[in-house]
């Protein structure tokens, strides 16, 4: 058994999509960072998700990738808050 899903919702990539387009997606984006969000990541998993969600070796990889990605950037909103 793989410790990575082989599945993946279109649906919710979809939803995280919108999500991130949205006005709040928006506005909490550029209370957090400073920018507004192109949403590159989340259109690429959606794009992703439709040409390959029946493929369940191609989602491993793709979930695999995403975590080691993670893994090395691993930045935050609190990165850039400073302490008082």
């Amino acid at each position: 058994m793989s410790k990575y899903p082989t599945t993946m919702s279109c649906r919710e990539a979809f939803d995280q999509l919108t999500s991130c387009y949205s006005v709040g997606g928006q506005f909490r984006n550029y209370y957090r960072y400073g920018e507004y969000n192109p949403c590159s990541k989340q259109l690429a998993k959606f794009k992703f998700c439709i040409m390959n969600s029946k493929d369940p070796v191609k989602v491993q990889e793709w979930y695999k990738e995403q975590i080691e990605y993670n893994k090395e950037y691993r930045g935050s909103s609190d990165d850039i808050w400073e302490e008082r």
